[in-house]
């Protein structure tokens, strides 16, 4: 059993020697030293390989229950089904570290084997050098990344202290948060989005080095930012349907420290888009370069908020070094970057907005609302941890400090999609002239309570829809004029706006109109009234799994839950029926979960469930035990959630327009390709 240990991290320390090896020779190596690229080609695609082989040794650890390592006794057991057994690399802290260098290690071999190499590029010396000084770059993040894996590595076996013969009958268990089957496409969707991040920004600091991008290369960064920003935007939203349908948390956003943090690099990247063109030499500055310093430096903040534990949270793992280190290696970036900013005597940002332009304004309305907008959630999850360092009990964030200072930056990026929609037909003083007339109506909203009970959500619900009707009106008018001419630019940009209006109404009126019930106690075979609705419960039925874990705590085997599920046979809401299920599981080595019953409708959603009292608690640990007790009484609380369903479909159209948008780069590269190919 210990092979797969001693031989996964053998891997990854070999892999970590061979790129080490790999910077040198290209650090020695010149765009004609052919033997040296060909070697140093070679050792790189060995040392991928090697990665690939310990993440593959990783996994066959979790399949085959080798339960003498910490990381596969901690989040599986001998009953776990085989497809959560393949996903766990993924779920665990240090285990994530090394699916996260496995991902970015492929992403990196996928760009030098399609590549042409150095020395082929006949008489391109400067971009023969690009691509060498970029290959050292990425080397360089491997490297560390590496290093991380290993200082807390997922091979780690159990002290030899602890009982080990009893350690590998089982193992404790995946947490039942965990499983489900979110799960396993969640995390790999937002550490791809991670690894086109790391990747791009490779590229953006090579640029930086060697004087600049060439075409082919800023298309490559296009394409990879494009791509980064839909699985960030992906990786978010599953999360938030995540918590929403299997967590019983009855919502999808709490500002929870990790959600938040995970906000950080989609509001860089969606700044980072609408930037200002620039039209010619003179407007060279480094905006676009330190807006994806800002998005690879906030992936670095919540990789160690997550993985190093720097804040208690549902979604972070427990204190590790991996935390601190990722902090110093931020640090190191960010003093290269500003040396090499210094280097090339460009500024940061330069306010060259046409005031005579409505577009060129709402871009910068645009860009500068999103990056205030990260500075407010950076700032609410690292108030804690600074005053962690003074503080025994530091503060922690509420989710008024966002909801408040969130919102004049959210209206204000509204604003500006109205204007850039709005730009082809309306001028600058006309609509600010608007803007004004809108908000005057949001404050007589406000100030008469309609449409919903909060008065922040009726100030700023009557700009959203003028944005909304403004991008349609913008999409009709282009349409009119050039449909066969239309591009996929233009349909990804319009699908993306018009999707973040959606949303954006859903949680005004979902946050803000949603009704409880507060807790009934209900027993079995009997009808509660709630929120309006008749709802008949049906009797209890008991169960466990037939899967067994170890109890570190009671020092045997026992099954992995047992649960209670309650039918509920009819819920009558003015003249429709209803019925489903809810659940209460009582994990033995992590305690009871909740899994609700959503029904949707039209109107929006029915969120019932239940949750533990003394009797259904006892009743829960008999059935562990082996004994079928009926609990006497259970409580059931009852949630009306108004037009949630927009929420979800803006989610399904931001994420389709995104695509639109990284597909028309493919597109449009094929085409310039084919033009030059024709000269």
């Amino acid at each position: 059993m210990g092979m797969e240990v001693e031989m996964g991290e053998l891997f990854i320390i070999l892999a970590g020697i061979l790129l080490v090896f790999d910077f040198v020779l290209l650090s020695k190596a010149t765009a004609g030293d052919k033997k040296k690229l060909e070697y140093a080609f070679y050792t790189s695609a060995i040392a991928c390989a090697l990665v690939v082989a310990s993440y593959l040794s990783l996994t066959w650890a979790f399949v085959s229950d080798n339960f003498a390592l910490s990381e596969v006794y901690t989040y599986s057991s001998s009953g776990l089904a085989i497809w959560y057994k393949l996903g766990d690399p993924w779920i665990g802290a240090s285990g994530s570290m090394l699916f996260l260098t496995f991902l970015f290690t492929l992403t990196y071999f996928i760009y030098r084997f399609k590549e042409p190499e150095p020395e082929s590029e006949h008489g391109d010396e400067k971009g023969s050098m690009f691509r060498i000084t970029l290959y050292k770059t990425t080397d360089l993040f491997l490297i560390f990344f590496i290093l991380l894996v290993l200082l807390h590595s997922p091979f780690e076996h159990f002290p030899m202290s602890m009982t080990m013969q009893t350690v590998l009958t089982d193992g404790a268990g995946l947490n039942p948060l965990l499983q489900t089957f979110w799960v396993l496409i969640h995390p790999p969707i937002v550490f791809l989005g991670y690894a086109f991040v790391f990747f791009a920004f490779a590229l953006t600091l090579t640029g930086m080095i060697t004087g600049g991008l060439k075409e082919r290369e800023r298309r490559t960064l296009k394409r990879s930012l494009y791509a980064a920003w839909l699985f960030l935007a992906l990786g978010i939203a599953l999360g938030g349907w995540w918590s929403y349908e299997v967590l019983g948390w009855g919502g999808y956003w709490s500002w929870d420290p990790v959600e938040t943090a995970s906000l950080l690099p989609w509001l860089a990247l969606t700044a980072y888009f609408h930037l200002s063109p620039k039209k010619s030499s003179r407007d060279e500055n480094m905006t676009g370069e330190f807006t994806l310093l800002l998005t690879f430096l906030a992936i670095l903040f919540s990789t160690a908020l997550t993985r190093g534990g720097l804040l208690e949270s549902v979604h972070a793992f427990g204190r590790s070094p991996v935390g601190p280190a990722l902090m110093l290696f931020a640090a190191a970036i960010l003093f290269f970057f500003f040396y090499l900013c210094r280097k090339a005597k460009k500024p940061l940002y330069t306010f060259d907005v046409d005031t005579s332009s409505l577009f060129s304004v709402s871009l910068v309305i645009a860009y500068w609302s999103l990056i205030f907008l990260m500075i407010i959630c950076f700032l609410g999850d690292a108030a804690p941890i600074i005053g962690g360092l003074f503080r025994e009990n530091p503060m922690t964030t509420s989710p008024e400090f966002y909801n408040k200072w969130c919102f004049p930056f959210t209206l204000a990026f509204v604003a500006a999609l109205a204007g850039c929609n709005a730009s082809a037909y309306m001028g600058v003083k006309k609509y600010f002239g608007l803007i004004l007339a809108v908000l005057c109506v949001g404050v007589v909203l406000a100030w008469l309570g309609q449409p919903t009970p909060n008065p922040l959500a009726n100030f700023g619900l009557p700009l959203i829809l003028v944005a909304g009707f403004t991008i349609a009106h913008h999409f009709a008018r282009v349409l009119r004029r050039s449909a066969k001419k239309s591009s996929t630019r233009l349909w990804g940009k319009t699908i993306v706006h018009f999707a973040i209006i959606l949303i954006l109404i859903g949680v005004f009126v979902s946050s803000t109109t949603e009704t409880e019930s507060g807790f009934i106690f209900a027993k079995p075979n009997s009808t509660i009234e709630a929120l309006g609705m008749e709802i008949e419960l049906n009797d209890f039925a008991i169960s466990t799994s037939t899967g067994s874990v170890y109890s570190a705590q009671h020092r045997f085997m026992l099954p992995e839950y047992s649960a209670l599920k309650m039918d509920v046979t009819s819920i009558k809401d003015a003249g429709d029926v209803h019925q489903g299920a809810m659940w209460i599981k009582y994990y033995s080595n992590h305690g009871a979960v909740s899994e609700p019953l959503i029904i949707s409708t039209l109107t929006g959603d029915i969120y019932i469930y239940m949750q533990s009292t003394k009797s259904s608690s006892d009743s829960l640990l008999y059935a562990l035990m082996g004994q079928k007790v009926q609990p006497e009484n259970v409580i059931v609380s009852v949630k009306r959630i108004p037009l949630i369903g927009l929420v979800w479909t803006g989610i399904l159209l931001l994420g389709l327009g995104m695509a639109v948008l990284l597909v028309g780069e493919f597109v449009n590269t094929g085409e310039i390709n084919r033009r030059v190919h024709r000269r």
